[in-house]
């Protein structure tokens, strides 16, 4: 992650551990807080299910206390909980199979997941589309220039993702084994010069396709 973008996304992060308030609009490192902020909702559920319990655990001994020993003793009971709590949700993220190692956030930033279409129903245009470009290729990008992510937001009320998706099944089976193969990115089939263009060849391939399916069937 570019220096510049790690002091935004590091207060986005810590902000929505305490507030559960999201960053507005569709910054580049987007895809990585969406990924974050899963482990950190399953962290905040771990630990108020600790809380429940140790209450519920501790709730009829504190019936019977005397009242003076009750505040004491609800303070010392609290702090465990909490401390439980706190260690349970550690060991859970630990033991997830998609949990990364623990690392100083102060000197690494945890290893980055790219977006895949199956699980960016609710995120932006431009970032499903990058989703289903990795899904379909295999690759692994993570974000792509403003322009382009610009040019698809322009265009989200005019295409559908499958049809983005049919385009670049398009352009790899045209440059397939070309010198163009190279320029399967999102640089290239997202830009701003190319973009419209390249879903009107694959929306004329197809439709070309759908007569030819058609004559042959006489």
């Amino acid at each position: 992650m570019p220096e510049k973008q790690r002091a935004p996304f590091l207060y986005a992060l810590a902000n929505y551990r305490f507030t559960k308030e999201e960053p507005k609009g569709s910054p580049p490192w987007l895809p990585t807080f969406i990924a974050l902020k899963q482990r950190i909702d399953m962290g905040d559920e771990a630990s108020e299910r600790g809380r429940k319990m140790a209450q519920a655990r501790w709730g009829k001994k504190q019936a019977q206390a005397p009242a003076k020993q009750d505040a004491e003793a609800d303070a010392q009971r609290d702090a465990q909980a909490y401390a439980q709590a706190d260690a349970q949700a550690y060991a859970q993220a630990s033991n997830n199979s998609d949990a990364e190692d623990e690392v100083e956030i102060e000197v690494e930033i945890p290893p980055y997941i790219p977006p895949m279409l199956s699980s960016l129903q609710d995120a932006p245009f431009w970032l499903q589309c990058l989703g289903a470009l990795n899904e379909f290729l295999g690759t692994t990008y993570t974000t792509m220039p403003e322009k382009c992510r610009h040019m698809l937001e322009r265009c989200a009320g005019g295409y559908t993702v499958e049809q983005v998706r049919s385009m670049i099944a398009y352009k790899r089976d045209e440059w397939q084994g070309t010198k163009f193969s190279k320029r399967l990115t999102p640089n290239t089939l997202f830009s701003p010069d190319h973009f419209e263009q390249y879903m009107h060849e694959a929306k004329g391939e197809e439709k070309e396709a759908e007569a030819y399916a058609a004559y042959d069937q006489f």
